[in-house]
């Protein structure tokens, strides 16, 4: 299919502590594995010919992986900020770099329960620049910081005190699950240039001016492990990585080729 999958992997994760000194989040390993690989590898088994991975800080340990000829083929790149530029710059600088028209976005360090192509025909009929899928989920950071009425975001609450998700009719609340559907010529329009936060500035502006749909994901499974707490819990429960996203695919690590 023509989308470009872009991963969000160049955070500085300051949260972390020393887990994340010298490896970045995304590479993070799980039964043998980083996590990045899983992600990558079920977005290649649906079909998508571009994966563009957005990276900054240890790039080099990204690109060890996935700047092979074997990666390369499935249509996986690394896409390389010479200075960090937040979540909304990165996302721009990587719509600077893609093929598709349709984008789909998310974050190297979330395990998120979707149906991608299902959710997209939705983001299609909406027709907005950008949709955001939400979790109904209570055990989220952010919790019931969206509220939508028809299938568009009319509220956009970062970082306020948490509401119960509701799940009406023509109104919804929920949480941002990191994810998004976008296109291309809206990132090159409607993002601004240099450094940006998509959440703290891009989408307020946007959501202001009714741009921005929503999908509900009710409450599939959804965990950001960007704390050591998170962290643990996802290192504790293997099992989650291989249901939502199958086996990673191996041979193309340089490891693996020597």
């Amino acid at each position: 299919m023509k989308m470009t999958a872009i991963i969000l992997a160049g955070g500085l994760a300051t949260r972390m502590g020393e887990i994340c000194c010298e490896t970045p989040k995304s590479m993070l390993q799980f039964a043998g594995y980083p996590f990045i690989q899983y992600l990558v590898s079920w977005l290649v088994r649906l079909g998508l010919n571009e994966i563009l991975i957005s990276t900054g800080r240890l790039s080099d340990r990204i690109e060890f992986l996935f700047a092979t000829d074997f990666w390369n083929s499935k249509g996986v790149r690394i896409v390389r900020e010479n200075e960090p530029l937040g979540t909304g710059g990165a996302t721009k600088f990587a719509c600077q770099n893609c093929s598709n028209e349709d984008v789909f976005l998310c974050n190297g360090d979330t395990i998120v329960s979707l149906s991608l192509f299902r959710l997209y025909e939705i983001h299609r009929v909406l027709n907005v620049p950008i949709t955001s899928v939400l979790t109904l989920s209570k055990e989220v950071p952010n919790q019931g910081a969206v509220s939508v009425e028809n299938g568009i975001v009319v509220e956009f609450r970062e970082g306020e005190k948490a509401r119960e998700p509701i799940d009406g009719e023509n109104y919804f609340r929920g949480s941002s699950t990191g994810c998004y559907f976008l296109k291309r010529s809206s990132a090159l329009s409607l993002f601004p240039a240099g450094i940006s936060s998509l959440e703290r500035e891009v989408l307020p502006n946007l959501v202001s001016a009714k741009m921005v749909g929503a999908v509900n994901n009710g409450v599939g499974f959804f965990l950001d492990y960007g704390i050591p707490s998170r962290h643990e819990i996802l290192k504790n429960n293997l099992w989650i990585l291989k249901r939502i996203y199958g086996e990673p695919i191996t041979g193309g690590n340089k490891n693996e080729q020597d």
